[in-house]
């Protein structure tokens, strides 16, 4: 009876890397999908480089809408200047 406890604690003895080697394991796979997850949030492309773009794409639409109006003006302006210089 006193060997099946010792047999059993030194079973426990025995497998104690293996559960060592499943903790260093699991915390491997952990901080691989961190910083996996870090990466895609504040890497070179990541999330917040995607929406960076989208707010310039946005101000460069904006810019080109204001540079579509005031062309337009400045043809007016010139058209009017044509007929003013055509006329004398």
């Amino acid at each position: 009876m006193t060997s099946d406890i010792r047999d059993e604690l030194l079973g426990g003895v025995g497998s104690r890397p293996l559960l060592r080697l499943r903790h260093f394991v699991l915390l491997l796979v952990i901080g691989s999908v961190g910083f996996y997850i870090y990466y895609l949030l504040y890497g070179g492309n990541s999330l917040m480089r995607l929406l960076q773009l989208y707010d310039e794409e946005q101000a460069l639409n904006d810019r080109i809408v204001q540079l579509q109006d005031e062309n337009a003006r400045l043809r007016k302006e010139l058209y009017e200047l044509k007929l003013i210089f055509d006329e004398q």
